[in-house]
């Protein structure tokens, strides 16, 4: 915005006042929706930080499956072991989710 540009608008919006509430029905409508977000979001971090959620389970899951694909193919030649490092390490990754959790959910409880 060049400064001839700039002038103008604050002459235009002179005698406005800047903390008016908006008055048509599509800002109305922004402002019930922004509102809803805000509650939305304020209710979904009041759950405990040890709460199971959905994104937990499938960032753990999810986590676990990609990292035990991944061992097994990198292993794969040999075949009984390629499955027993791809087990190994999908159990791994899900013992250490679950127990970041519990570790999570007993230091909330502390504070």
């Amino acid at each position: 915005m060049s400064r001839e540009e700039r002038r103008a608008y604050q002459r235009m919006a002179k005698k406005q006042d800047p903390y008016a509430m908006p008055s048509s029905g599509a800002a109305r409508a922004a402002q019930l929706r922004q509102q809803r977000n805000k509650a939305r979001r304020a209710a979904a971090s009041t759950t405990p930080p040890g709460a199971m959620s959905r994104r937990f389970l499938t960032w753990a899951v999810g986590g676990a499956a990609l990292l035990g694909l991944l061992a097994f193919s990198l292993a794969w030649p040999r075949m009984p072991l390629a499955a027993y490092v791809g087990v190994g390490l999908t159990l791994a990754w899900l013992v250490a989710a679950f127990g970041l959790r519990a570790l999570a959910a007993r230091n909330a409880a502390r504070r």
